[in-house]
């Protein structure tokens, strides 16, 4: 099929949202703010480096922008570290789809590269995808578009011919403004999400690949 499929990682490839949320919470309480989920949620999908500013200007934090990314680095591995990761529910089977039909399959994230490489290896998921793409190797993060015009590079296709799986607005709207078409998955623990941006959007991953085909017959 002459497409690309470009996965999203965290909440869409892993149920790692909420892991990301308590890794949030953790720094914010170490900092003396009172944190709770809905401290946290309204940053669902941003970088590190686009994230920490907002929080440290909306919670009126003491360290530095600097500072506050290194404690949130450190949180990320004592927490990914001490739980067992498994991929989300239909995932293996999706990804097993595309992988016999041939079709180039990507990651774009905003976490690290390091901690792509570490999830997708835990889970086993690493021989399904043809490259890796991160925040670290583009000027600006989701929502931007850039993450996903260097994946599509990567490809070799261009963005109108590219699919991404998303479950954040930030990384919806990146994807769109990349020219991609984009599949939400509604992640019951990614919270208070608006789908905007999408062109469709599924609540299980078995229903993925049929719009995969669909889409691939007319790309």
């Amino acid at each position: 099929m002459n497409t690309a499929i470009i996965f999203d990682m965290d909440g869409v490839l892993i149920d790692s949202q909420p892991l990301h949320y308590e890794m949030d919470i953790r720094v914010l309480k170490a900092c003396g703010y009172p944190a709770t989920l809905a401290s946290v949620t309204p940053y669902t999908g941003l970088s590190n480096q686009l994230r920490w500013p907002q929080y440290k200007e909306a919670y009126h934090l003491s360290p530095t922008v600097p500072e506050l990314i290194k404690m949130s680095e450190a949180s990320m591995w004592e927490v990914f570290g001490e739980t067992k990761l498994a991929p989300i529910d239909g995932i293996p089977a999706l990804l097993q789809s595309i992988k016999n039909s041939g079709i180039y399959c990507g990651v774009a994230s905003a976490s690290p590269r390091a901690l792509v490489a570490f999830v997708l290896e835990k889970t086993g998921l690493t021989p399904y995808f043809n490259s890796i793409t991160t925040a670290e190797e583009v000027a600006h993060s989701k929502p931007a578009p850039d993450i996903y015009l260097r994946a599509a590079e990567k490809a070799g296709f261009p963005p109108a011919a590219c699919i991404a799986i998303e479950d954040s607005p930030a990384g919806i709207l990146s994807a769109h403004s990349a020219g991609f078409t984009c599949i939400a998955y509604t992640n019951p623990n990614t919270y208070g999400q608006v789908f905007t941006h999408a062109n469709y959007v599924i609540t299980h991953f078995d229903e993925c690949f049929p719009i995969i085909e669909r889409l691939a017959d007319r790309i």
